[in-house]
């Protein structure tokens, strides 16, 4: 079937019945992607699976011992602190990195199957997903370990990690098919990513940061869900309701001009595939 073959999705009228199908269709094809991808991912190690939890726990033990012993932070509960930061942070560098490469990574699959091409960038994020509700459970039971009490002010969180999650599938969205043509932005993207680490709050907390430099971790969207987050999860703080409403603006607006820029590009894709 050529590249450029027309999507039934795209026609202008479908009957309801048929489009009702096609969505459970595609669901069922994102679940598939992403549940291929994962096992992909932990084939032919001994491990398999558990490397998904070993990892953040080996780069959270590196950094707690740099920050702890090296840096010399000292910051309450500072494992929670730390650990939540990571798998939040961790969350948003693989999903991202897998979204903006999704595209060109599903090339062969694209090529030959005619259907919504942010499928493929879909299933790039929850692949990655599967991974942070592993990793979510490894800090609930570390925050349950350390005696670290849950407040009323916990339910906050779960907008947090949708605010985090449309922060990453924006981004997704935005440059994946901009990837495609042009190569540089998966340098240029990964160059952000290691960038944006240190410049974002995790090893240490935004007080930490000189008063003239604070505004960069302010207009960090990413930085702003990680001190709001940490907040109310580790310390039992609401969230201040201006800035938490400020970040909601920041995330969607990202998801927004990301879903805009994808429909605007996307029937290019296929030419640069």
């Amino acid at each position: 079937m050529p590249t450029g073959a027309p999507n039934v999705v795209d026609k202008p009228w479908v009957d309801p019945s048929t489009r009702s199908r096609q969505r459970s269709n595609y669901s069922s094809l994102i679940l598939q992607f992403a549940l291929k991808d994962f096992k992909i991912r932990y084939t032919h190690s001994v491990l398999g699976y558990t490397w998904s939890v070993i990892n953040p726990v080996i780069f959270f033990g590196l950094y707690y011992i740099v920050a702890t012993n090296f840096l010399a932070v000292k910051i309450p509960k500072y494992p929670a602190f730390l650990l939540l930061s990571v798998v939040l942070w961790n969350f948003f560098f693989e999903g991202s990195s897998r979204g903006v490469g999704s595209l060109l990574g599903r090339a062969d699959v694209l090529s030959k199957m005619v259907m919504p091409r942010e499928v493929v960038v879909y299933s790039a994020l929850l692949s990655a997903g599967l991974t942070f509700v592993i990793n979510l459970l490894v800090l609930l039971l570390l925050l349950w370990a350390t005696g670290t009490e849950m407040t009323s002010a916990a339910l906050f969180f779960p907008f947090m990690l949708a605010n985090l999650i449309a922060l990453t599938l924006g981004v997704s969205l935005l440059l994946a098919p901009i990837y495609v043509r042009f190569h540089d932005i998966g340098y240029l993207w990964n160059i952000v990513l290691q960038v944006g680490f240190w410049m974002t709050p995790i090893l240490y907390s935004e007080l930490n940061v000189p008063e003239r430099w604070r505004w960069i971790v302010w207009w960090n969207p990413v930085a702003r869900i990680l001190v709001d987050s940490r907040r109310c999860l580790v310390y039992g703080l609401y969230p201040g309701m201006r800035g938490f409403l400020l970040t909601t603006l920041y995330s969607v607006g990202i998801l927004l001009i990301g879903v805009f820029v994808f429909r605007r590009l996307q029937a290019k894709v296929a030419d640069y595939l």
